[in-house]
């Protein structure tokens, strides 16, 4: 049995929407910002279609990292709580805390001393 997840990312400038059947991608999509959305029901209404489509009841993880982005969404209430619907479920998450770090600029290319340090951090481990 499949287990399809709808992987929803708003952000003030776009909303990056990932379908995926277990780990193989099946559709990835770049919208319009959700507070373009004329219609209240957009973004429930494709992933109802998709629900549809895909003849079963979908997973949809939304991004709590853009709270105010999402709530134009109508995936959450003005509470923060998400959306359940015979279609979908949601459930907000909050994405992990890495991030790359800063690079000085203008000083020499210095990925290959990157990698070395790399390959320190897994022999200490």
């Amino acid at each position: 049995m499949s287990r399809y997840t709808v992987t929803v990312a708003p952000a003030e400038t776009r909303t990056r929407i990932l379908l995926t059947d277990g780990t193989d991608e099946l559709m990835r999509a770049q919208l319009p910002p959700g507070r373009q959305l004329r219609h209240g029901r957009a973004a429930a209404t494709l992933l109802e279609g998709l629900s549809l489509w895909l003849d079963t009841r979908l997973q949809v993880a939304l991004s709590a990292d853009a709270q105010d982005a999402s709530y134009y969404l109508g995936l959450v209430d003005e509470l923060g709580c998400a959306s359940r619907s015979v279609f979908f479920d949601v459930a907000l998450i909050e994405p992990p805390a890495h991030r790359r770090g800063k690079k000085i600029s203008g000083v020499g290319d210095f990925r290959d001393l990157r990698q070395l340090a790399l390959l320190v951090d897994g022999a200490r481990r």
